[in-house]
């Protein structure tokens, strides 16, 4: 799991860049993984956006996926993504459905619980966030 604390972006594109591009230096996905995402946005509108403040970005095993990931990407000021306030991009990796469904749950447990999510959503420690993941 990578974590990343940035103030501010431009616009939802950058975050999700900055966030496959993370990725993409560990090893985890090809360059090609970015323009997935942007197909399926472009394709299916804002449908990573899964709460309130919380945006996941994802494509297909064959979109570029090389091996199971997440990047946590927090920003302290909200973005715009399609009319929606976003500051967490849960930008994950899966080589295969399995890793996939495990890699949602995890996202999904922690979504669920307000407590952790108020963590993520409000702090400046990438320590304090991996804490709560």
């Amino acid at each position: 799991m990578f974590i990343e604390i940035i103030d501010k972006v431009d616009n939802y594109e950058e975050a999700i860049k900055m966030s496959c591009d993370i990725l993409e230096k560990n090893g985890v996905v090809e360059s090609r993984y970015y323009d997935a995402i942007k197909a399926k946005i472009k394709e299916y509108g804002s449908y990573f956006c899964i709460a309130d403040g919380i945006c996941m970005p994802h494509a297909r095993p064959e979109d570029g996926a090389l091996k199971e990931g997440l990047c946590v990407l927090k920003l302290n000021n909200s973005v715009d993504f399609d009319g929606k306030l976003i500051n967490v991009f849960f930008t994950l990796s899966a080589k295969d459905s399995e890793s996939h469904i495990g890699l949602l749950r995890k996202i999904a447990e922690v979504c669920m619980n307000k407590d952790k999510l108020s963590i993520i959503k409000n702090s400046k420690s990438k320590k304090e966030i991996m804490g709560v993941m």
